[in-house]
């Protein structure tokens, strides 16, 4: 790959600081979520059952809610992983920053459907500028026809100069 400029390196930082920003924000506000979902876990499911009267019910709940608190807790981790992944990559400017950036995006869109729709609509769009994928080091195919065209464009016009003379 080649060297980036100055210009090109700061208009590829300024592509990636929306998606940036959003990943920041969803990923204090899912875990923000997970901490207050302690106070529904094994903690406060024994303190609701402590007020109540003893029942066979209650207990039947409360071990259902036990046995099934892991797996939530599983589950509820994976939303703030996947933004946490997704700040490190961008950070570093690693090239699987790019595809996992469009997953974070379809899950923003997803699930946060009005808003996050219109949100990632428009970081789609900073993923897939030019000099986005350039900061990032992320090649495909359309990227690297595009280097091969300006190597071809830079060797004729080297070759048209040393024929010149």
């Amino acid at each position: 790959m080649t060297e980036m400029t100055k210009k090109e390196l700061k208009i590829g930082k300024k592509q990636v600081e929306g998606p940036l920003i959003l990943c920041w924000v969803l990923a204090i506000l899912l875990g923000m979520s997970l901490f207050s979902g302690f106070a529904w876990g094994p903690f406060g499911m024994a303190m609701d059952y402590l007020k109540e009267p003893f029942t066979m019910d209650a207990i039947s709940d409360f071990a259902g809610g036990l046995a099934g608190f892991p797996f939530k807790m599983f589950f509820s981790l994976l939303g703030p992983a996947l933004y946490i992944a997704e700040l490190i990559g961008l950070y570093q400017r690693k090239a699987f920053a790019v595809p996992l950036g469009r997953a974070v995006l379809v899950v923003t869109m997803v699930f946060f459907f009005p808003v996050g729709t219109i949100f990632g609509g428009v970081m789609w769009k900073r993923f897939n500028h030019p000099l986005a994928k350039k900061y990032l080091n992320y090649e495909d195919e359309f990227t690297m026809e595009d280097e091969e065209k300006a190597e071809d464009a830079s060797r004729i016009t080297a070759e048209e100069k040393s024929g010149n003379k």
